[in-house]
């Protein structure tokens, strides 16, 4: 079984336009085939406004996989909130050769909610407020017509770039203040870290049930493997301090690569790994092969002025598992 992450960097518009859309379909089409997946998982999926249909929808995403085996593929997408359908942007989508039996949006039904209250706010808020995220976790059951499926959740989590703080920016929308900066910085962290948690006790209880459990984390966490986000994730022995644990980690399976090899952005000239796929035991033990497709990848700030180009600045990731 293949199976692949992706971010395709805002693709789509607000509304559908065929014409306008071809430069991207010529680009990404190419890429989402090499991949040859089973299991597709899609960051940064627009969704489009249709007249007539209380819900955005995918069109846009419906002509890419026109003509492909992905066409015929199980689907489902994030949802903005519970029965609300897609959002405009960031969404994301699981592309799936297998049944799913079930999926659903995760925000916050594990983890409480941090408090949180700048002192450069202005005007300044009176009492702490609660850090929420905006980007859900798509949460899927993949039924492999086996004794155990699949249990896999793709990620988007938020990017470590400074978040607004109320007052906090000048009219030309630099900051006022290092300050103000500072704890913007630090709100977005906390945001992805939120995430994190979420998704790290969402996978926890799965693990209540069942310590053998087939368990995959992929997409773009925004964080390369070194950082508090990935340890929060991963839940390894050497972190936690408890051998008894050792069934509940998760392993980086990217990690096994050298970093040429396996980072998914190239940033003014400095290669990063920040897309990733984690498993559990019984998917790492059946994990015959890992690749990024970065050959060729493009630089996403020293390349950005090149009008030309319709891709994504991201490198898709593959991982080959024997069932």
């Amino acid at each position: 079984m293949k199976l692949a992450t992706f971010n395709m960097e805002s693709f789509g518009f607000d509304r559908y336009d065929a014409t306008a859309l071809k430069p991207r379909l010529d680009a990404l089409r190419p890429r989402i085939m090499e991949l040859e997946a089973d299991i597709l998982c899609l960051q940064e999926v627009n969704a489009q406004k249709i007249k007539g249909s209380s819900h955005r929808q995918f069109p846009a995403l419906e002509r890419l996989l026109a003509g492909t085996p992905y066409e015929t593929y199980h689907r489902v997408a994030s949802e903005r909130a519970p029965g609300k359908g897609p959002g405009d942007k960031h969404n994301l989508v699981l592309l799936s050769r297998y049944p799913i039996s079930e999926h659903e949006s995760l925000f916050q039904q594990h983890a409480n909610a941090p408090l949180w209250q700048p002192t450069t706010a202005d005007p300044a808020y009176e009492t702490p407020e609660a850090i929420t995220f905006e980007r859900p976790i798509l949460k899927s059951v993949v039924d492999f017509g086996s004794a155990k499926p699949l249990h896999l959740f793709v990620v988007h989590l938020r990017a470590p770039i400074a978040a607004m703080i109320r007052g906090g920016k000048n009219p030309d929308r630099s900051w006022k203040s290092a300050s103000a900066w500072a704890e913007g910085y630090q709100l977005s962290v906390l945001k992805q870290t939120a995430q994190a948690l979420e998704l790290r006790l969402s996978v926890e209880k799965l693990f209540d049930e069942d310590e053998e459990a087939r368990v995959v984390l992929t997409g773009d966490f925004n964080a390369t493997g070194d950082t508090g986000t990935l340890r929060l994730l991963r839940a390894d022995p050497d972190d936690t301090a408890s051998p008894e644990f050792e069934n509940r980690r998760l392993f980086q399976l990217d990690a096994s690569l050298p970093l040429d090899r396996r980072q998914t952005v190239i940033h003014k000239g400095r290669g990063q790994a920040l897309d990733h796929i984690l498993a559990s035991r019984a998917m790492t033990d059946r994990t015959a092969d890992v690749r990024v497709f970065n050959c060729g990848l493009p630089d996403e700030v020293l390349d950005a002025g090149d009008d030309g180009y319709a891709g994504s600045y991201h490198a898709a990731m593959r991982a080959e598992f024997e069932l």
